[in-house]
């Protein structure tokens, strides 16, 4: 097989766990691809290993945290190429595999032993009052909108389906996936969902309100954001990379994509028990994974 690999030099310092990775992987006969990007780093120099585009891979390993996964998602994975996390991080919703499982999981891979699945995006698009669009992106864990700087709320209409539901005041409005909802979304406390259920939701941020719930919403809706009246502008962030600011009157369009992330699953542990063993009722995750 042709696996491209991705690393997070913040989680692997001098690429210690990835260096071990990449021998593994050339000891079982397979190709490791590496990014140009890649050229003068130690993984670089490994005999064997090939400076090129992942869209000759079979599979890619995300090396990391779940930032991780969702960067390598959006610079690298085009079409339908699967990715898999390696978790170096902590929680690692995202990464299925631990680091003292890579050999085993490796043989599976070559052996075939795993299953593809498909994760939707959501499609967002910016649009100025006058309808002209000033932004649009994909993200695979949620679209944040968020109030500024300033310590103010921030006013937002919310249409479903072109229906208009309600005005939100607060900090702001989480649009995630299902793959998202263990992330911001359960944070600010969204559901819990499988991560294949065709669905997002929308969760208000410290809503000034006596209620506060998500919307599950079809993942054939569309779903819109009004910007309202603020004190400093708010900003809309996807899968966390930089913030876009916002001006009175945009419009934020959600809708899911036409081209989902495939993730490659070797099943280690069930999406119930991943919840379970990462986190804590008070909110605290296990590091070493026990119960």
């Amino acid at each position: 097989m042709r696996f491209g690999v991705v690393v997070n030099e913040d989680k692997d310092l001098e690429y210690a766990f990835s260096k071990q990775a990449v021998a593994t992987l050339l000891s079982r006969g397979c190709e490791v691809v590496l990014d140009p990007s890649y050229s003068e780093t130690e993984l670089a120099k490994i005999p064997g290993v090939q400076l090129a585009d992942f869209s000759t891979c079979d599979m890619l390993f995300s090396m990391g945290g779940d930032g991780t996964f969702l960067r390598a998602v959006h610079k690298f994975v085009r079409g339908r190429l699967p990715i898999i996390g390696v978790n170096l991080g902590s929680i690692g919703f995202l990464t299925e595999i631990q680091k003292e499982d890579f050999e085993d999981a490796v043989d599976r891979l070559i052996k075939g032993q795993y299953t593809l699945e498909d994760r939707t995006q959501l499609d967002v698009t910016l649009c100025a009052e006058d309808g002209t669009v000033k932004e649009h992106g994909l993200c695979i864990n949620d679209a944040v909108i968020a109030r500024g700087a300033n310590l103010h709320v921030v006013t937002l209409d919310l249409l479903i389906d072109h229906d208009y539901v309600e005005r939100l005041s607060g900090d702001g409005v989480i649009l995630s996936t299902a793959m998202g909802s263990t992330a911001y979304c359960l944070a600010a406390g969204g559901p819990i969902v499988k991560p294949e259920i065709d669905i997002f939701m929308v969760t208000p941020i410290c809503p000034h309100t006596l209620h506060n719930r998500s919307y599950v919403v079809s993942g054939d809706s569309c779903v819109e954001i009004q910007i309202g009246k603020f004190s400093e502008a708010p900003i809309l962030s996807l899968d966390g990379r930089p913030n876009i600011f916002l001006e009175y009157h945009d419009r934020i369009i959600l809708k899911k994509s036409e081209t989902p992330v495939v993730v490659a699953k070797i099943g280690y542990k069930s999406f119930y028990q991943t919840v379970r063993q990462k986190i804590r009722a008070r909110g605290s995750f296990y590091e070493d994974g026990k119960k």
